[in-house]
């Protein structure tokens, strides 16, 4: 496994353009509050906190879920549907009473669908759990905010 070194320039770099609203790189979008689908119970977590800031900022809620399809099958159509097409879970969003926009982008890796799914500096809200080792929500934070976005974690045991 080869071991990866990035020169502190490049870091600086990288910070400063990870957190536009520090340096004053850019504004934040408020025209539309993101929520990135997890798992079920933390993607209603976040829903129900970007509904309350929603409300504050006057704007509408989107929920993306990046759903990546194998190598095998062809991207137009995977096999199975996406965890938000189930009549369950939109019996679930329609009892939280958001308004809710749901895109599901199909792709063959999540990470790169990332600026195809939100528009730049954009306000995301991802649910999930605070743990000492690095979880998946964590990853997708870090990720996020590299591209430029401002994301928001809310802990579903403090909003259950």
């Amino acid at each position: 496994m080869a071991e990866i070194v990035e020169l502190s320039s490049a870091a600086e770099q990288r910070r400063d353009r990870s957190r536009p609203w520090r340096n004053g790189a850019g504004a934040l979008r408020t025209d539309e509050i993101y929520v990135l689908f997890t798992s079920l119970d933390e993607t209603l977590t976040a829903v129900r906190a970007a509904k309350r800031l929603a409300a504050a900022l006057g704007c509408g809620v989107t929920l993306i879920h990046l759903r990546t399809v194998p190598w095998g099958a062809p991207v137009e159509e995977p096999g199975g549907r996406s965890p938000l097409e189930a009549e369950a879970v939109v019996d679930r969003l329609a009892a939280e009473d958001v308004g809710v926009r749901v895109q599901v982008y199909l792709c063959r890796d999540a990470r790169r669908a990332i600026s195809s799914a939100f528009k730049g500096r954009s306000l995301i809200v991802i649910g999930g759990r605070r743990h000492w080792w690095p979880t998946r929500s964590d990853r997708w934070r870090r990720t996020l905010e590299a591209e430029g976005h401002f994301v928001m974690c809310v802990d579903e045991a403090n909003h259950a």
